[in-house]
């Protein structure tokens, strides 16, 4: 897959309540819970290292950056997660879609 240039005058587009909603996405134990913990600059999720999964239902935490920018981080459970019904994860991702009320800024 070829390399994506962003051009440096690109800002992204600010949402009219000034948050920003970030979904974390991604296989069974591969960092979201962590990279959420680094974004919000604290233990907020319960994160593991291994490759079995610890988040088993969405969770969202917020936090107010020092520019005072609100940053929400959305927690989902693995996908492809073996140990939990691929019902249930599909229903879970579709309910932290909801939590994101003004849309998600990144993924």
């Amino acid at each position: 897959m070829g390399e994506r240039v962003i051009d440096g005058d690109w800002k992204p587009t600010s949402p009219s309540n000034g948050e920003r909603t970030v979904v974390l996405l991604g296989r069974t134990g591969n960092g979201k819970s962590a990279t959420g913990n680094s974004i919000l600059g604290r233990r907020a999720f319960k994160a593991s290292a291994g490759s079995s999964g610890v988040t088993t239902t969405c969770e969202m935490k917020t936090t107010v950056l020092k520019d005072g920018q609100v940053v929400n981080v959305i927690d989902t459970p693995g996908l492809f997660d073996l140990s939990a019904g691929s019902e249930f994860v599909g229903k879970e991702i579709v309910k932290c879609l909801g939590m994101a009320k003004d849309g998600i800024h990144a993924k």
